[in-house]
């Protein structure tokens, strides 16, 4: 167990600043995604470093007990950027009804993480497929009683959010 936190520790560089990011980005012509916005102010500094995406992440919640959700935080984050970098978002993607709120928010797309392990563990390659099939019915359904037929048209109107769902942090 300690080789692997160890082997952990040492790919995570926790000096990382935006001067590195600045860096990547001067040398990298590709794609550039920004993973681990948690802040408003973070992705209008990654849009204006010219991050083609960024997804909103706290990481599951591992990297620091206390951090606020992914999904409390991606409407001030969509609302800073507007349109100038696609958002997406991780973390608490368990269902096709997480992906649907994710969407309804402003995300133009989420990741998961342990719905296709626990498929990879219990079946192979099969239970990633039956993990992510799953979820995409769950979402149509999800659609369905909203009486939506395309992920595009989602919009906050499609959910019940409660009053200080984004919070107000001291």
């Amino acid at each position: 167990m300690s080789s692997l936190m160890s082997w952990t520790n040492e790919q995570f560089d926790p000096q990382l600043d935006w001067s590195k990011i600045r860096r990547i980005r001067d040398q990298w012509k590709g794609k550039f995604i920004l993973k681990g916005i948690l802040d408003e102010e973070d992705a209008r500094i990654a849009a204006d470093f010219g991050a083609d995406a960024i997804i909103v992440s706290n990481h599951g919640g591992r990297q620091l007990d206390g951090a606020v959700s992914s999904i409390r935080m991606l409407p001030r984050i969509v609302r800073a950027v507007g349109d100038r970098v696609e958002v997406h978002m991780d973390g608490g993607i368990r269902s096709g009804q997480d992906v649907l709120k994710a969407l309804a928010l402003g995300a133009k797309g989420t990741f998961i993480g342990r719905s296709y392990i626990y498929g990879l563990g219990a079946m192979g390659e099969a239970g990633v497929s039956a993990a992510l099939e799953v979820i995409r019915k769950e979402l149509d359904v999800t659609m369905a009683l909203c009486g939506e037929r395309d992920v595009r048209a989602l919009r906050r109107e499609n959910l019940l959010v409660p009053e200080g769902f984004e919070g107000v942090w001291a």
